[in-house]
């Protein structure tokens, strides 16, 4: 007769990565996990500006733990919407790429307030000539004007950070490199340069393609200038995911 040897534990994890919601946002949406899912654990991590949000499973029926994890996914997407840019864990500059190399599309950027940093996380990423064209930090009006074809009316009239430039910015870098979208930030990441109308932490962001062109402002809140550079880029290039899917604010 023989002896039948333990079980085999099978383990699971899953990696979602998100941007746009807080920790606590997260978990209220979360709400009601445990009693649905008992034997999976979810848990959150800050990978700043992104938040990972982990989903482990253990069992010794390997079927049934898959199950219980995409069924746990499943309803952790759902409640989470659009601001889950990855089932896979992958950063949003790497979702990026993929999506702009899906479409056979490419970008080229106008940077302000990030100082090329939009265009270091792009390059980051294997493979990015596939897709990444041209950058322009142009922290100066004269080379917003120069080089991108800002409008001195329009810098004159709404400033350097301002939906209007944005979108002249990213109109002028998509022509100038002949790009199929082009994307630009202007903001004030601080600590100084803030007025009443725009403070700390404003930024305006403009994306274009061959067709037509918009501007978007956002405010966030943070602690000090390297988290506002981040978020500042990221919430750009979260705008183009959106545009490449066809997801609409």
């Amino acid at each position: 007769m023989g002896i039948k040897g333990p079980d085999t534990v099978v383990h699971q994890t899953k990696i979602l990565t998100t941007f746009g919601l807080t920790k606590s946002a997260i978990a209220d949406r979360l709400e009601g996990f445990d009693r649905k899912f008992p034997r999976i654990k979810v848990v959150s991590r800050v990978k700043f500006p992104e938040i990972q949000v982990k989903l482990f499973a253990d069992g010794t029926d390997e079927g049934e733990v898959q199950a219980q994890m995409e069924a746990a996914t499943r309803w952790t997407h759902q409640k989470l919407g659009n601001k889950v840019i990855s089932d896979s864990g992958e950063s949003m500059e790497k979702v990026v790429g993929n999506l702009l190399r899906q479409n056979a599309a490419n970008l080229a950027l106008a940077e302000s307030c990030t100082g090329g940093l939009i265009a270091d996380l792009l390059t980051n990423v294997p493979g990015s000539s596939d897709y990444f064209v041209f950058s322009a930090v142009t922290y100066s009006n004269q080379l917003k004007i120069k080089i991108l074809d800002v409008k001195a009316r329009t810098l004159n009239r709404y400033g350097a950070v301002s939906e209007q430039t944005a979108k002249e910015m990213a109109r002028g870098v998509q022509q100038v490199s002949r790009s199929t979208y082009g994307l630009s930030v202007s903001g004030i990441a601080g600590p100084g340069g803030a007025t009443q109308d725009k403070p700390v932490g404003t930024v305006c962001i403009g994306l274009a393609d061959a067709n037509s062109v918009h501007g978007y402002r956002f405010k966030f809140r943070f602690e000090n200038r390297w988290m506002y550079k981040h978020v500042f880029a990221t919430a750009a290039l979260d705008l183009l995911r959106r545009e490449l899917l066809g997801i609409r604010r």
